[in-house]
């Protein structure tokens, strides 16, 4: 595993670097959101496309304690008792259906009555974790870049971190080792988390997850995006491009 100058190629600059940095030829609404954002934050350069759905937590321990009539803080929750959980069984836990086409709406819908409690304003359950934003799991990433691997090899990869993930907080990192090397990267003191980004120069394929988002975009080759998404043991589906970036030829007046 070695750093390199650090500096990212033409072709996924301005989707993996912090933004946004692309004008999109239409307008953001929850219902179009994951849509919208595939062509914000993924290079719309690949025959087929996936989004990752960051997992849900859930303290049950904690939960039917404050059920049975106790008051929890956050600080006497262990965070050892957390699970993780998919977005389908967390909107049944709360009454709702899963469907990628209303999940975003769904989990605003969910997130607010949590924080009405149902009549009135209360404080966030210590029991649930919203899915973590800027931060793909690494079981996740694991099972993709396996998948990687089954395709193409011990692909000779980089990892880039924005300058929000690295010790300094003062410049972007980027290491280029092997798929194989990927765990080599947790003991490194200089970078925080997963990577912002995961991407071969051939351009074949790409990772990429925005700081700011709880989920995480994947392009590349039908067959790799099939394999991935075939795999019901992880939030991952097939996605496709809906708006174009905004140019001088399409930009409406």
């Amino acid at each position: 595993m070695t750093e390199t100058n650090n500096i990212l190629p033409n072709w996924i600059s301005r989707q993996a670097a912090l933004g946004p940095n692309v004008n999109v030829d239409g307008d953001q609404t929850e219902a179009n959101f994951f849509w919208y954002l595939l062509t914000v934050c993924c290079p719309l350069i690949f025959e087929s496309y996936a989004i990752v759905l960051h997992p849900f937590w859930l303290n049950l321990k904690a939960k039917d304690l404050i059920a049975s009539g106790l008051t929890l803080t956050e600080n006497q929750v262990d965070e050892q008792d957390f699970s993780r959980v998919n977005w389908a069984d967390f909107f049944k836990l709360y009454g709702h259906t899963f469907s990628l086409d209303t999940a975003n709406q769904t989990q605003e819908t969910i997130r607010q009555e949590l924080m009405n409690g149902g009549t009135k304003q209360v404080d966030w359950p210590v029991y649930v974790w919203y899915p973590a934003e800027g931060n793909c799991e690494t079981e996740d990433l694991k099972y993709i870049l396996s998948q990687v691997e089954k395709l193409f090899w011990d692909d000779l990869v980089n990892y880039y971190y924005c300058f929000l993930k690295t010790e300094q907080w003062d410049n972007e990192k980027i290491y280029r080792g092997n798929l194989s090397e990927f765990d080599e990267l947790k003991s490194r003191t200089d970078i925080r988390e997963n990577p912002t980004a995961i991407y071969p120069d051939n351009k074949e394929w790409c990772i990429v997850t925005d700081y700011d988002l709880p989920f995480t975009y994947i392009g590349g080759p039908k067959e790799f995006i099939d394999r991935i998404t075939s795999n019901k043991d992880f939030d991952i589906y097939k996605i496709e491009p809906k708006f174009k970036e905004k140019t001088d030829e399409n930009t409406s007046h």
